[in-house]
């Protein structure tokens, strides 16, 4: 009975106008909602993408200037280096020490200060951009290594020995961008072949080597990566320092 009772209030506001418009309202109710859904889906997308974008911009800028300072070549508006130490900290990249003439290889916005409120990463913000993951708002991971003879060995993480060789992010969130090929980032995700000690004077760490077979299929498998943490941003070597491929690293392709 309350069944038919309800069917006929239905139908009852169907029928007149007034019924019409509280019909049409809860129609209007429920296609806002849906909207409002999908839009914040949408922004929270298109918000992910632009952190994304940011971390493979700020990262090959990093990995780039990583490769710059290890080259004893490398010189700006005529400064040179008189030699070439083990990077230790970051910010030496925007003021490198072991030269007279201040000698920078990041830009300056570099070193601006950020705000330690930020709630993705409070109460562990990073301090400066340099240090700053994009992806977290906390600090990079540091990969710390030794370059021999134009090859690099990874230190294992926590290890104090050695130079940094290169950042990655903190984040475990899955990724947008998937496709790396023939950009500078290419190889970020290849397994490195080389031994490197846990600490000074310790007996080397081997690090697994992989035959040809699994690096092509590694190769092949660069860009399905699970989690942004996976993205090494790595110094390989001064000859692969391509600015092209620098640009296609980080534009927009997604």
């Amino acid at each position: 009975m309350k069944y038919r009772n309800a069917c006929s209030q239905l139908y009852s506001l169907a029928t007149n106008k007034n019924g019409f418009t509280f019909l049409m309202a809860i129609y209007l109710v429920m296609i806002i909602g849906i909207l409002s859904a999908f839009t914040g889906k949408t922004w929270s997308l298109v918000a992910k993408r632009e952190r994304e974008k940011e971390l493979i911009f700020r990262g090959s800028q990093i990995k780039e200037a990583i490769e710059n300072w290890y080259n004893p070549a490398y010189t700006v508006q005529g400064v040179k280096r008189h030699r070439v130490i083990p990077l230790t900290d970051l910010k030496y990249l925007l003021d490198d020490p072991t030269t007279l003439t201040h000698l920078r290889f990041l830009p300056q916005s570099y070193a601006t200060k950020l705000d330690d409120k930020n709630p993705r990463c409070a109460p562990d913000c990073a301090t400066l951009k340099i240090y700053q993951d994009p992806m977290t708002g906390k600090e990079w991971t540091l990969l710390r290594g030794t370059i021999t003879n134009g090859a690099v060995a990874l230190l294992p993480e926590g290890s104090i020995g050695g130079g940094i060789v290169g950042v990655a992010s903190k984040s475990e969130a899955e990724p947008l961008k998937t496709d790396f090929k023939d950009t500078a980032l290419e190889n970020m995700m290849v397994p490195l072949i080389g031994t490197a000690p846990a600490v000074p004077g310790a007996a080397p760490t081997p690090i697994p080597t992989i035959s040809t077979a699994d690096k092509t299929k590694e190769s092949q498998d660069i860009g399905k990566t699970k989690k942004y943490s996976d993205w090494k941003f790595m110094w390989e070597s001064v000859q692969k320092n391509d600015h092209s491929k620098i640009y296609r690293a980080y534009h927009e392709s997604w």
